[in-house]
């Protein structure tokens, strides 16, 4: 079997992979998705920038990166409408087709290749992230790009061409997703500190001015919102994960101590911070620790060190932003091993390529790949008996209801069935945070803060979607309910206030 047969065949397995978790969800997975369809397709028929998403009654601008939907919008009506799904997946495979290519160029044409394309197609998070519509995956090939190009760079500094391209897209990833710009600059400042060399901290004021004269000035509104969220995180991580409704200061019982929340306290809180770290990309840390073996202990090829710099700063980006509290805000530090994939995997081939004979090294790679496919596994199980991380045929049934029922504002608890709410019902619904306003957002998310009386009243909320057994009692009897409707495991509650009488259920 020739190599490229062998990528042929890898690749074919990557597509199925990625195709598994819509056969276990076919109505739809993601909280995302819904919302980047409503910008899209607002903007496409409004032909206003940035759109008006006025159904989001907590979000002052719609100040999010653009490049993203912009570009989705160039795709033909019907297309979009279909496959919207496929999107994600369509980048994630046009990144791997540049692993397979820069793959050719830095482990040669040996089966190394086939060994980081295997690596990165078996990857959890690539699977289980890109399952819906996201701007994660663009801004990760941007910047996998403009690092490429940039190690190019050092090696030939006379090219204009390398050095164009490398500026030109690290402009672009301001444009297209916050958490992947966080990363980029931090790679930055630690490859300055590692190297002690002055251009890498140039990279950072050189983005944002590529950023400003390529998006005509609106990047300073997109630095804002970024601004916003990480102050808001700041203010709110210690309730990242939360239950908005247990773990509220109005509503908590005796038996809430934050156990719901991500970053909660003890040795159960810890462990559950290490299964997300190691369970979104189980084979990168083997390959991590192979790589600083690989330096630490003479390779002679120096040249090869720079995938494990580049490996070896995301991860600890990954450890900082999880472990060190004032970094908290830079996002859950587990979502960055979507960024670790493409360096691991070609960390993966060089380890075959220059150690395939060692039988440590086989095994370390057999078991980093075995371990993924394990992860994934757990994902699909995870996802099929949870109903709550999937739209169920019932959850459709309940919101074709409140499609239509009379106008008022929706509330859905959990929180994440908000974008789907908006968009499925046409009607506003009392949430926010997806470009700027993270203030307005704040009495109800990550924690209900303010009692659910006087929401109602203020945001005319008429119907609160929930599910059975999800809301504590003393905040159900705290509703101003008229009317239960159940739809299987799921609760519409019609609320009183402003209700005609012709309009009851």
């Amino acid at each position: 079997m020739t190599v490229d047969f062998a990528l042929s065949v890898i690749t074919f397995a990557a597509v199925a992979l990625r195709w598994l978790p819509h056969l276990v969800a076919p109505d739809g997975i993601g909280v995302d998705h819904w919302f980047w369809k409503a910008y899209i397709e607002t903007y496409r028929r409004t032909k206003q920038f940035p759109p008006h998403l006025p159904q989001f009654l907590l979000d002052r601008e719609q100040w999010y990166p653009p490049l993203f939907p912009l570009l989705m919008a160039y795709l033909p009506p019907a297309l979009f409408e279909r496959y919207a799904y496929v999107v994600a997946l369509g980048i994630d495979l046009l990144r791997m087709a540049l692993l397979m290519g820069i793959g050719r160029l830095v482990l040669g044409p040996g089966w190394a290749v086939a060994a980081a394309a295997l690596f990165y197609a078996a990857t959890p998070i690539l699977i289980s992230y890109n399952t819906q519509l996201n701007p994660r995956g663009l801004a990760a090939l941007f910047l996998d790009i403009a690092i490429v190009l940039i190690y190019l760079w050092t090696l030939d500094r006379g090219s204009i061409w390398l050095l164009g391209g490398a500026i030109l897209l690290s402009g672009a990833v301001p444009l297209t997703h916050k958490m992947t710009t966080q990363l980029m600059w931090f790679l930055c400042l630690a490859t300055a500190a590692v190297t002690q060399s002055w251009w890498p901290l140039a990279v950072i004021p050189v983005s944002i001015g590529a950023a400003t004269i390529m998006s005509g000035g609106f990047y300073w509104k997109v630095l804002r919102a970024h601004a916003d969220i990480v102050a808001f995180w700041y203010r709110n991580w210690r309730w990242i994960g939360a239950h908005p409704v247990r773990e509220s200061p109005l509503y908590a019982g005796p038996d809430t101590h934050s156990s719901r929340a991500y970053f909660a306290g003890g040795w159960k809180g810890l462990l559950r911070r290490a299964q997300f770290l190691l369970g979104f990309n189980p084979g990168m840390w083997i390959v991590v620790a192979a790589l600083l073996a690989h330096v630490a202990f003479g390779s002679p090829l120096v040249p090869d060190r720079w995938i494990a710099l580049w490996l070896g700063l995301i991860v600890l980006f990954m450890i900082l932003t999880t472990f060190v509290p004032a970094l908290r805000c830079f996002g859950n530090g587990y979502l960055y091993a979507y960024n670790g994939a493409f360096p691991a995997a070609l960390g993966a081939g060089l380890i075959l390529r220059d150690y395939g004979a060692n039988f440590l090294a086989l095994a370390g790679y057999g078991a980093a790949v075995l371990a993924a496919l394990a992860s994934v596994a757990v994902y699909l199980f995870k996802l099929y008996k949870t109903p709550t991380v999937r739209v169920e045929p019932e959850l459709k049934e309940a919101l074709d209801f409140l499609a239509g029922q009379p106008d008022g504002t929706i509330m859905c608890l959990p929180q994440h069935w908000h974008d789907i709410a908006a968009y499925h019902t046409g009607k506003p619904v009392l949430f926010g945070g997806h470009g700027y306003g993270f203030r307005q957002l704040e009495p109800v998310f990550p924690r209900l803060m303010r009692p659910i009386a006087e929401l109602v009243d203020e945001h005319n909320v008429r119907y609160l979607i929930t599910s059975k057994g999800y809301l504590p009692e003393q905040f159900v009897s705290a509703l101003p309910a008229r009317t239960v409707v159940e739809f299987g495991g799921y609760q519409v509650y019609r609320l009183q206030g402003n209700v005609p009488p012709e309009g009851d259920l």
